[in-house]
């Protein structure tokens, strides 16, 4: 095959652009004062989904080959609960108003199972955001159970993870300890994190202001672990936290400068996996 000069010059301009583009490492571990030397481990997690956007965090693990765990909200596929909130707020026109809600609930029921399907871990972020410690006991069991009625079909361990919402119950789990008493019965085990990327922050969402906070921590701390990120937004049922799930593409390079991504496995114990 032959090019013409003007293919020539494009195609080594395109070259010369995507080098341009690639990433110092070097600069990226003097600015965040990281160990040149010393790669962390770092397992990524995600809670409050599954959303729409959900589907452009798998297209960047899949294309990057990044395992991570994905702490779902059961209420977000609990399709028949929804269709009975919708039914009882538009007694009138139910056949008409619900069709949009069931449909996307059945689409987000599909984009987990594509999760589920890939390969990463599938646990429970409960069955709603609630802070358990502050509801009635009773509730929070009830709660417990459809979480794990409800995800059974895309649960991914045996026994089962739980991250519990704004980590409410861990962090206080010695003032609180029903709620991880409650978890245990339930047959649930629970997995926190050890870096937020904050990226829930609106402050935070803005140039590259989320990888930062998480190479901060990584690089301060001189030690690996579980990030927590959040593909969902809790009290949205259908859009995903949308700045995590455009820039994450684009954060990922910089990560591979100081961290080596490693399965939940390598820091969490006590579970098997199965698809």
């Amino acid at each position: 095959m032959k090019f013409n000069l003007a293919q020539v010059l494009t195609f080594g301009l395109l070259a010369w652009t995507g080098a341009a583009q690639a990433v110092d490492c070097a600069a990226v571990r003097e600015r965040f004062q990281c160990d040149a030397s010393t790669k962390y481990p770092l397992h990524l997690s995600f809670d409050d989904g599954p959303a729409l956007q959900t589907t452009d965090v798998l297209n960047v693990l899949k294309q990057e080959k990044i395992p991570a765990t994905f702490f779902v909200i059961a209420y977000k596929v609990d399709c028949p609960a929804i269709e009975k909130q919708c039914q009882s707020e538009h007694p009138n026109d139910a056949a008409k108003a619900c069709v949009q809600p069931v449909r996307e609930c059945e689409q987000r029921k599909q984009i987990l199972q594509q999760a589920k399907q890939a390969g990463h871990v599938i646990g429970s972020h409960s069955y709603e955001h609630l802070r358990y410690s502050e509801v009635e006991q009773g509730l929070m069991n009830e709660h417990f159970r459809l979480a794990r009625q409800v995800l059974n079909p895309y649960l991914t361990t045996n026994p089962p993870l739980f991250r519990l919402p704004y980590g409410d119950g861990w962090f206080n789990r010695e003032q609180k300890p029903q709620v991880l008493q409650a978890l245990k019965a339930n047959g649930f085990q629970h997995i926190a994190w050890q870096f937020s990327a904050f990226d829930w922050d609106e402050k935070n969402q803005q140039g590259d202001k989320i990888l930062a906070n998480v190479l901060e921590q990584v690089c301060t701390r001189k030690q690996g672990g579980v990030v927590l990120f959040h593909d969902g937004v809790h009290d949205q049922m259908h859009q995903g936290r949308l700045f995590t799930t455009t820039h994450l593409k684009e954060w990922i390079p910089s990560l591979r400068c100081v961290v080596d991504f490693k399965l939940l496995s390598f820091f969490e114990k006590g579970y098997t996996q199965h698809r």
